[in-house]
């Protein structure tokens, strides 16, 4: 993440979250009179981190929903803020210009590709495996299950949407690199295993 967009949510969370939050409950404890082991700037960074990506006016309401509906006493912890706003969608996905749905059907495309180039020797069905290999296994091999597992979160009642993602990511990432590498291994495995 470029350092400007880092500064940016941080100010955004420190004038938004902190701000209203310290007005209306008073300096948090961890901050005041931190307990051993508590990092008042990595708990910040946290903050930053969790909340960073949700708008002004989102943040604002969550805090004053806290609040006004008597749900903590004290300063709230970020666990309270996150489930006030776990309905509603970041502001970056929201700004994401919509493209219209096109359904692509990658293990076809592959295919079709290596029917093209003369170098086709396997069925769809193996096509279809060594995909769900690299979008599954190698996906979340390398990004790391936690945020393989927001991604999953992220459009859990939109299945294309999900498959776009992880298909773009693992592009990104050059997981298709050595397709035809997979393509092998996942056929020995199917045929010997």
């Amino acid at each position: 993440m470029p350092v400007i967009d880092m500064l940016n949510k941080k100010h955004k969370v420190m004038n938004c979250v902190f701000e209203v939050l310290y007005d209306l409950y008073g300096e948090p404890n961890w901050l005041k009179k931190p307990k051993d082991g508590q990092e008042p700037e990595k708990i910040i960074e946290q903050w930053v981190k969790e909340l960073g990506d949700y708008s002004e006016a989102q943040l604002k309401q969550a805090c004053f929903n806290l609040f006004k509906y008597k749900k903590v006493a004290s300063f709230p912890k970020l666990a309270h803020i996150l489930a006030e706003l776990s309905d509603q969608d970041k502001e970056e996905i929201k700004n994401t210009p919509k493209v219209p749905k096109a359904f692509m059907c990658l293990e076809v495309k592959m295919m079709e590709r290596d029917i093209q180039l003369n170098k086709c020797k396997y069925t769809l069905n193996i096509y279809k495996r060594a995909i769900d290999y690299v979008m599954t296994t190698l996906l979340k091999e390398t990004i790391g299950e936690r945020e393989f597992l927001e991604m999953e979160y992220s459009y859990r009642n939109d299945g294309c949407k999900l498959r776009g993602m992880q298909y773009r990511k693992a592009l990104e990432l050059g997981l298709f690199d050595k397709f035809d590498d997979i393509l092998d291994k996942v056929a020995k495995e199917s045929y010997h295993g």
